[in-house]
């Protein structure tokens, strides 16, 4: 395994994720009467951020010693993690469509903060999953 490839194999998956982690922080820092949810799923992504950051941090010497199955399942987490980001600012989109100025409108809040709080608790516990998972995977490379 060349190490050069690894890291720049991991940095090139990892970049577009922080990018879409932060698009998203930005969506949900624009809704000034957000729903708890949406609060709680903001700290989430933060949390991921800086997992991402960490495994950005890992050297070269530390990928190569990690081998090729925990560098490909890094790789995919923070893939997976990257579309499911991408799919929730969507939906975000879609269900805040009647709001203006940051605000929620009644209607809108109805459908974040009751109708699909069950796809927002689900997205947190899959960034949840991802930053157990990257975090994990920094820790054993740095041991």
């Amino acid at each position: 395994m060349d190490p050069l490839s690894v890291t720049a194999a991991v940095v090139g998956v990892t970049a577009p994720a922080v990018h879409c982690i932060h698009l998203l922080l930005g969506d949900l820092q624009k809704i000034v009467n957000a729903p708890e949810t949406l609060n709680s799923l903001r700290k989430d992504l933060l949390f991921v951020d800086q997992a991402l950051a960490s495994v950005q941090a890992v050297s070269d010497a530390q990928w190569k010693s990690l081998g090729e199955t925990v560098v490909s399942h890094s790789k995919a987490v923070t893939t997976t993690c990257k579309e499911s980001c991408d799919s929730f600012r969507a939906a975000l989109g879609r269900w805040t469509r009647h709001s203006e100025d940051g605000k929620l409108s009644l209607r809108d809040r109805a459908m974040v903060g009751f109708i699909k709080q069950g796809y927002v608790k689900s997205m947190s516990e899959q960034l949840q999953q991802c930053k157990l998972t990257l975090t994990s995977v920094v820790c054993i490379a740095t041991l």
